[in-house]
C-alpha cells in the first residue's frame, strides 16, 4: 500500500479547523486513526483511493497550507495511505480535554 506522508499548518481555531478538516476528508476519504497530542498538534491516519488524493489535496489546501503532496495525477482504484501531521498557530501546546456539556 503507497503511503503519503503530509504537514499542514491552520491559522484557524483548533475546533474550528477540525472541523472544517474532517468535512473534507469526508468527502473523499475515511479517517481510520488520530491522534491529539496536544492543541497544537494533531496526526491523522486517511485511507483514500488513490485517484482521489489530488481532489483531497485541492479541498484541504483551501483551509490550511500543505507541504508534502507531490502532485502526481493517478488513475489508480488502489487503496493508499496518507499519514497527515496538523499544527495548529494558535494553539498553547497545553493537553486538555473539553467534556461537552450535556443537557439533563
Amino acid at each position: 500500500m503507497k503511503r503519503y506522508y503530509w504537514n499542514g499548518i491552520s491559522k484557524d481555531e483548533r475546533i474550528k479547523s477540525i472541523s472544517e478538516i474532517t468535512t473534507i476528508v469526508d468527502r473523499f476519504a475515511t479517517i481510520i486513526n488520530f491522534q491529539r497530542f496536544s492543541d497544537i498538534s494533531l496526526s491523522l491516519v486517511i485511507e483514500i483511493e488513490e485517484y482521489k488524493i489530488n481532489n483531497l489535496f485541492i479541498g484541504l489546501a483551501e483551509v490550511m497550507f500543505i507541504e508534502g503532496f507531490d502532485h502526481t495525477l493517478s488513475d489508480s482504484n488502489a487503496e493508499c495511505i496518507v499519514l497527515f501531521n496538523i499544527t495548529f498557530t494558535k494553539g498553547t501546546g497545553d493537553l486538555k480535554y473539553e467534556v461537552p456539556q450535556i443537557p439533563g
